[in-house]
C-alpha cells in the first residue's frame, strides 16, 4: 500500500525549508512512496491560508483531502495536533530541516513524533 505524506514549506531565498509554524507555510509538499519507500509521486500545493494564524486549525480539514498519513512541520500547536489525529494522520515535527533533508530521514525511518509548540501565542482553535 502507498504512502502518502505531507512537508508543510516555507521558502528561504531559493530553498525550501520545513516551515516552522505548519499554518503560516506558504505550501505543503506532498510525496507518495511506494511499498519499498521509492518515491513515485510528488506534488505542491499552496496554502489557501497562508499567513493567516486565525486560519490554522482549518488547515487540518484542508491537508486531509489529500489523503495523507503523516504530516511533516517545524512546530505545531496541541489543538492542530489533535484535529490531525482525528483524522488518522500522523504528526511529526522536524524544526530547522531543508524539504529534502525531512522527506530523505522520513524515507530512512529516522524522523518521527511531535512535540506541541511551546510558544505562549493563541491558535484561535
Amino acid at each position: 500500500m502507498n504512502h502518502r505524506i505531507a512537508i508543510a514549506i516555507e521558502l528561504d531565498g531559493t530553498q525550501e525549508k520545513v516551515a516552522e509554524h505548519f499554518g503560516r507555510c506558504s505550501k505543503f509538499n506532498i510525496c507518495e512512496l511506494d511499498e519499498q519507500k521509492k518515491i513515485i509521486k510528488k506534488e505542491s500545493h499552496d496554502n489557501p491560508l497562508a499567513g493567516q494564524h486565525s486560519g490554522a486549525c482549518e488547515v487540518p480539514g484542508y491537508v486531509h483531502q489529500f489523503n495523507i498519513q503523516a504530516i511533516i512541520a517545524g512546530g505545531m500547536g496541541q489543538k492542530a495536533i489533535m484535529k490531525f489525529e482525528q483524522f488518522g494522520i500522523n504528526v511529526i515535527t522536524a524544526p530547522g530541516l531543508l524539504y529534502e533533508e525531512a522527506l530523505n530521514l522520513f524515507i530512512q525511518g529516522k524522523l518521527s513524533g511531535h512535540s506541541a509548540c511551546a510558544n505562549e501565542h493563541n491558535h484561535n482553535c
